[in-house]
């Protein structure tokens, strides 16, 4: 709604800035300290640790960038400017590297519990 009609909704965008905050990073958090497998015979291969790896640090990045887009977008947005069309390759960037974290859990979900 903000690209196309430039109206930023705040109140929306703090609401998934919260839901991230309480679930997705209090998770990571309590994973940081104790790491117990699901299935204790279950052997890590090396590309499990490093997709374990990855996904846990570039979601954490991408959470602080989530908070420093939400914030600079909003003050355009304030002050009468349309942020996210006037910086596409930015936006475009943002949701490509948002994308990518989000596929890395799904794949890291898949191998650890389904496959």
């Amino acid at each position: 709604r903000a690209y196309y009609e430039g109206y930023f909704m705040r109140g929306f965008a703090y609401v998934v800035l919260g839901y991230e905050l309480l679930f997705n990073i209090s998770y990571m958090f309590s994973r940081v300290f104790v790491h117990v497998p699901v299935h204790q015979e279950h052997v890590h291969t090396p590309f499990g640790l490093f997709l374990a790896i990855f996904h846990g640090s570039f979601s954490l990045l991408m959470f602080i960038a989530l908070i420093a887009f939400f914030l600079i977008a909003s003050r355009g947005y304030a002050r009468g400017e349309n942020y996210f069309r006037e910086h596409s390759r930015l936006t475009m960037s943002f949701v490509t590297a948002w994308t990518i974290s989000i596929f890395s859990g799904v794949l890291f979900f898949f191998i650890l519990y389904v496959h």
